[in-house]
């Protein structure tokens, strides 16, 4: 069984943080990259519930409250592409409403660009591998981090423009916008994979581990 850790203390006994991980890819030969999403947030310390983009909308946006945080992943879709970008407009409208902290990896950073304000664009061609980023603000998301960090890389498209309320808080050569925060609420945007860390590459599990431990619940 496993042990229970990274939680709050209740009547002596520890509760998991309770994080829904939203399923934004569209297609099943994608089902994979999810399920990894999944039990990466489990193994960082999360109690892990799933929900499709599609549905999420129909939802009654209060009864997400019962969640300590919400994380997006990432999307083989492309925002530029309209007839992709069509599957979301539902889900575009419903993010705002969201009032409990949300973390946006990849397709789900830019799903929230998008439902803020922003703009996203094309990279210009595919930006992949592990790639060194650039921290700017040791936010509570970034923290306990080197000043510069390599993680994994998987992107066609970015956030070209921040939304108003955002500010960016990290950057790399290949893109401009590598993370960003609302300034008044607790959501973030990363462009890259936290989830898809290795031995020698960790800095995405601990991204991972300060949502659960330090940015969710506190809304």
């Amino acid at each position: 069984m496993r042990a229970l850790r990274r939680g709050a203390v209740q009547d002596g006994a520890v509760r998991m943080k309770q994080i829904l991980v939203v399923n934004l890819f569209i297609g099943p030969k994608r089902r994979s990259s999810f399920n990894k999403l999944v039990a990466r947030v489990k193994e960082a310390g999360g109690e892990a519930s799933t929900a499709n983009h599609q549905s999420l909308p129909d939802s009654e946006p209060s009864l997400l409250t019962k969640y300590d945080g919400i994380i997006l992943s990432g999307t083989e879709a492309l925002y530029t592409r309209t007839a992709d970008r069509k599957q979301f407009e539902k889900f575009f409208e419903f993010l705002p409403k969201i009032a409990v902290p949300v973390l946006g990896i990849c397709g789900g950073h830019q799903a929230l660009a998008i439902a803020y304000g922003g703009e996203v664009a094309k990279s210009g061609r595919h930006i992949e591998g592990f790639r060194t980023v650039e921290l700017e603000d040791k936010d509570h998301l970034l923290a306990g981090l080197t000043a510069k960090i390599r993680v994994m890389q998987s992107h066609y498209e970015e956030v070209k423009r921040l939304p108003p309320k955002f500010v960016r808080i990290a950057k790399s050569k290949d893109t401009k916008i590598e993370a960003m925060k609302h300034e008044e609420k607790l959501v973030y945007g990363v462009q890259f994979h936290p989830e898809r860390w290795n031995e020698e590459n960790q800095a995405g599990k601990r991204i991972l581990e300060n949502f659960i431990e330090k940015i969710a619940a506190k809304q």
